[in-house]
């Protein structure tokens, strides 16, 4: 019950909380967002599929693998937050960072279906 608690009631706070910190349009700088998606989506689909095809996977299984982990959420908003709040980071990383997270969690089911479609 603890638990249910805490995920239902706290968790959402928190992350209205990060949400409240920037002006995401004030702040969104379109240069930065492509360049974090880009590397996202890079580096975690080539990565896993890099590995996935070692594995012996077929291209297709490969980038379904890829495109499956690529989801982020939480995690990165976390770390993210925690970057800004210590000065690590700008204004405008820090939504880039958001917009990345809210976009890989969205595109990853629908990419990774795409892959894993038997009429392709």
């Amino acid at each position: 019950i603890m638990h249910q608690f805490v995920t239902n009631f706290f968790a959402p706070l928190f992350f209205v909380s990060i949400g409240l910190k920037v002006d995401f349009v004030q702040n969104f700088d379109l240069g930065i967002v492509l360049l974090v998606l880009v590397l996202a989506f890079v580096g975690k689909v080539a990565g896993a599929g890099i590995g996935a095809r070692l594995g012996g996977m077929s291209m297709r299984h490969s980038m379904a693998v890829g495109f499956g982990l690529n989801a982020r959420g939480a995690m990165e908003i976390i770390l993210g937050s925690l970057a800004y709040e210590a000065g690590l980071i700008n204004h405008q990383v820090f939504v880039a960072l958001i917009i990345m997270a809210l976009v890989t969690s969205i595109t990853s089911a629908p990419l990774m279906r795409l892959f894993l479609d038997k009429k392709r």
